[in-house]
């Protein structure tokens, strides 16, 4: 096993546990409904990229790929801004800086497309 692809299961596993954690806290919080209604997006979202990061890893181990890398980053970052900005705006009321959340949308949406251009680009 590669680095990489270490990397990116320990990445996929903390961002599964943190949405669970994110999910449960919410449920018992006594959060507004907006506030659930954040938190419950952003739950949503890790857990998919969580599922999407563990894909990347398991296609890093078959081949070393920078686009493969960079996936992996843009997904990184896009739940960190993205989800990490619902939870704060959910459990905190904050928001980390206005454009937060739209990067992190970004990163994200960057993600599956570096994604899709690996899979065109990949080798059988």
């Amino acid at each position: 096993m590669t680095k990489t692809s270490r990397l990116w299961i320990v990445l996929a596993g903390l961002m599964g546990a943190e949405a669970v954690i994110a999910g449960a806290l919410s449920a018992h919080a006594g959060l507004s409904e907006q506030a659930v209604l954040w938190v419950d997006k952003a739950v949503s979202y890790e857990f998919w990229h969580a599922l999407a990061l563990l894909a990347v890893a398991l296609l890093s181990l078959r081949e070393s790929s920078r686009l493969l890398t960079l996936s992996g980053v843009l997904f990184t970052a896009g739940v960190a801004l993205f989800c990490g900005t619902l939870y704060m705006k959910g459990f905190w009321e904050i928001t980390p800086f206005p454009m937060s959340a739209p990067l992190g949308g970004f990163c994200l949406i960057g993600g599956w497309c570096v994604l899709a251009f690996y899979g065109f680009k990949a080798k059988n």
